[in-house]
């Protein structure tokens, strides 16, 4: 879809405060987070990604054209609290499947000579995890992490892809195209959908007769749900924002790989600075400045990545969470937070102490890009007849929409066909069958 430019939130206040908004990326979503990793503490989930990860690399096997690689995903805590919450969940996700753990404390001299770097490119390298301890031996990898850090999880089949190009290769691979518009209604006859009323971007209605019908609409899935009459579904809408940097300062080598702050961490303000943002709160009258909250400890979770001539990523998911989603969604984003570049600069120096030196000066270059995860209570993927005999849902995956795409679809084309399926379609399934075994664990939130 061609959307106009999103815009922000105004306020008169933060103007003044701050200067104009930062520029906002014209094409919105242009900038996705693309990432994709193969560890979770679900039964189910580790299946899933690491069939759906397997099938990325089939795809990038002959040039790569997805522009795959496996800089891993690197956690860091400089708290007991954090390193034991590392440990903790290295050593879970290792037992869920997601390769050995590795630990390397530089006991008997040996330093990091068991420690393989990661490749800057291409997708082949080490797998499983490796818990690297002090901050003599985290600098020795990278050199512009805090001194702070007293631990390094570094999950290793990880990293990130061009999402666009995975599409195109999608649709080039299905021989599919593309019809741009907004499906209005149904026919239905005998309890099976047979024909789609669509009306497109050009005002011309049309009828697509199918023999099944799958709804895959993202933060949009229950509004054709309700569409096609069938039962509701538990989804849930969360904004997901990203800041665009252009580091021109050169803090982060684009060769880093995705880095999260583990621990909570203090903004830091100055006292007049408490005070104004104790005066910008409008949550008492239906806002959604929180900014006094801002003034108590922050969970962690902060996190961000290179992406590509000087620019970097840089997300702190729960800072949009009590922005609340209307049941149909606008398109693009009107309302983020004004100062959400600022506070993503503040939080992440935590971990990249270099990074302070935008605090004070982000250029106008600065953009903001985001749209919608759309999450199932469970955390589970929603993979599942629904509704009409023939119609399907396809979608619920939240942080992990892009790198579970493969497995997504392949597990509904065994659907659609009656295939045998695997072991994890039952989890796929609403009503489910089955509930996870342990509490899921999210490194890109706080976890205890």
């Amino acid at each position: 879809f061609s959307e106009p430019p999103v815009s922000y939130l105004s306020n008169s206040q933060t103007t003044q405060q701050f200067g104009p908004p930062k520029e906002i990326s014209p094409n919105p979503l242009r900038f996705s987070t693309e990432c994709y990793r193969d560890f979770f503490v679900d039964t189910a989930l580790v299946p899933f990604m690491s069939r759906s990860v397997s099938l990325l690399e089939e795809l990038a096997e002959t040039d790569d054209a997805i522009n795959l690689n496996r800089r891993g995903y690197c956690f860091f805590a400089g708290s007991d609290a954090g390193t034991k919450a590392l440990e903790r969940f290295g050593v879970q996700a290792s037992s869920f499947g997601a390769g050995p753990l590795r630990r390397h404390d530089g006991s008997a001299g040996r330093g990091l000579a068991e420690y393989e770097r990661s490749p800057a490119n291409g997708f082949r390298g080490p797998t499983g995890l490796d818990l690297v301890y002090g901050p003599e031996l985290i600098q020795e990898i990278y050199p512009f992490v805090t001194s702070k850090a007293q631990v390094m999880l570094h999950a290793r089949r990880c990293g990130w892809l061009d999402a666009q190009a995975l599409g195109r290769a999608m649709l080039t691979a299905s021989g599919g195209q593309v019809l741009r518009g907004e499906v209005v209604g149904f026919d239905t006859h005998q309890g099976a959908v047979t024909a789609v009323q669509v009306q497109q971007n050009d005002g011309v209605a049309v009828s697509l007769k199918c023999d099944a019908f799958v709804n895959a609409a993202g933060a949009w899935m229950e509004r054709v749900n309700k569409l096609l009459e069938a039962p509701p579904l538990p989804l849930k809408n969360e904004v997901h924002a990203k800041v665009i940097l252009n580091d021109v300062q050169g803090v982060i080598p684009q060769t880093a790989p995705f880095m999260v702050w583990r621990d909570q961490v203090d903004l830091d303000w100055e006292e007049d600075m408490k005070e104004f943002l104790l005066e910008l709160d409008d949550t008492a009258t239906g806002g959604m400045v929180n900014s006094a909250s801002w003034l108590a400890k922050q969970p962690g979770g902060q996190h961000l990545r290179p992406c590509g001539n000087g620019r970097v990523l840089l997300l702190w998911e729960h800072l949009h969470r009590h922005v609340p989603v209307p049941e149909d969604p606008e398109m693009p984003i009107s309302d983020f937070l004004e100062m959400y570049p600022e506070l993503c600069v503040r939080g992440l120096k935590e971990m990249v102490p270099g990074l302070g030196g935008y605090v004070e000066g982000l250029g106008k270059d600065t953009s903001v890009d985001g749209g919608y995860y759309t999450v199932m209570p469970d955390g589970r993927p929603l993979v599942s007849p629904h509704g009409a005999s023939n119609a399907y849902v396809c979608g619920g995956m939240g942080t992990y929409g892009l790198m579970g795409s493969p497995a997504a679809g392949e597990l509904l084309a065994m659907h659609l066909l009656q295939e045998p399926l695997p072991s994890y379609a039952d989890a796929c399934l609403w009503p489910r069958r089955s509930v996870p075994e342990e509490e899921v664990i999210d490194l890109l939130d706080e976890s205890s």
